[in-house]
């Protein structure tokens, strides 16, 4: 949808940070929804319904109730900035509003713009223009606050899109063929045995792949963790995160009690973090491991041999290539599932990168 026809107006002030006034239709939240908004930081203190609607129409939502023409206290606003600051590095497109998208919209977007370093002349001019910036004095005196109370942004912890130099669209398009291919083998046999399509699917319709450890090559657990930072909310991340360490934590447990010996680690592993209730969290976007377990095994073998291994194989490499301008060593990488939700895999692979650089490029 073009924005000129669009049923709602969006000021994009970077790729991923847009301002404008609440959305007050349902014709204007699914307009948001096209031109890609993800996440919602709403100030409208007089509407004390719409952050819950707009939650329920499928946005993440940080609700900063201000009454009309004032300003945050410097706690609460420095919370909004920290979640704002969160979603947007998470790759989410997010929109501030209030009611008219002015004053206090352009109060909380000029404190995020000091809270990454621009200082008040460089945020000024990114301000121009807009009709979002502070309009009193109770406003442009919270920003003179803020200013002098925050600090910039520290370093992040290491991630591999941290600088945003890979376009990654290429290598999802790749794994996506693959999960249709999986996809289309599960609608067949479902389609020649009634008995199989009652079963339904594992992560929606019951959870008995959820013990078995799943093991993600590089380019799906790109993919996987990316899907996890956008589609969770940032509470539900943490929740998942924490389960994650949990889970990780049993698996090192389990393994190192059974090694040596021929034991089914599935039937004693942990519950997959990304299962609540039964359910999974991403279930669109899950890994092919899980995808493939409802087909017969005689299927699942060749899929895995003929085409999801090596296809995964190749798209890992040339990622890898792309992440770091050298060629991978003949070891394949592989993540565990816990360690992609926790992002500890991050730490993995640089650990990885170390060794090999120390190898003289040898590899591990």
């Amino acid at each position: 949808m073009s924005e000129k026809k669009s049923a709602y107006h969006l000021d994009w002030v970077t790729d991923h940070l847009a301002v404008g006034q609440a959305p007050m239709s349902v014709r204007q939240l699914d307009a948001l929804h096209a031109q890609g908004v993800d996440a919602i930081l709403n100030l409208c203190g007089e509407f004390c319904d719409l952050h819950d609607i707009e939650t329920e129409h499928g946005f993440e939502v940080y609700y900063l109730p201000l009454p009309d023409e004032e300003a945050p206290e410097l706690a609460e606003l420095e919370k909004a900035l920290e979640w704002l600051d969160e979603s947007i590095y998470l790759g989410k497109r997010v929109l501030i509003h209030c009611r008219h998208g002015i004053g206090r919209t352009g109060t909380v977007l000029n404190a995020y713009l000091l809270r990454r370093g621009l200082g008040h002349k460089l945020a000024g001019r990114a301000l121009k223009g807009l009709k979002s910036k502070p309009a009193n004095f109770d406003q442009w005196w919270a920003i003179r606050k803020y200013g002098r109370h925050s600090g910039r942004l520290t370093l992040r912890e290491p991630s591999l899109e941290f600088k945003h130099l890979v376009d990654l669209a290429p290598y999802f398009r790749d794994y996506e063929a693959l999960v249709r291919r999986a996809e289309d083998l599960f609608d067949y046999e479902a389609s020649e045995s009634s008995e199989r399509k009652a079963r339904g699917r594992c992560g929606l319709d019951h959870a008995a792949c959820c013990r078995t450890p799943v093991q993600l090559s590089l380019v799906e657990t790109v993919y996987v963790a990316h899907k996890i930072n956008a589609q969770l909310t940032s509470a539900e991340r943490l929740e998942a995160i924490e389960r994650a360490v949990t889970a990780a934590r049993k698996e090192r447990r389990e393994q190192a009690r059974h090694q040596g010996r021929d034991v089914c680690l599935a039937e004693a592993g942990a519950l997959c973090p990304l299962s609540v209730d039964g359910l999974c969290t991403i279930f669109p976007y899950r890994p092919l491991q899980c995808r493939s377990f409802e087909l017969s095994e005689e299927v699942k073998q060749e899929l895995w041999a003929d085409l999801l291994a090596p296809e995964l194989d190749k798209g890992s490499r040339d990622l890898f290539f792309s992440f770091t301008s050298e060629f991978p060593s003949d070891e394949t990488m592989v993540f565990a599932l816990p360690d992609v939700v926790s992002g500890r895999y991050v730490q993995t692979f640089f650990h990885y990168m170390m060794q090999k650089n120390a190898d003289g490029g040898e590899g591990v």
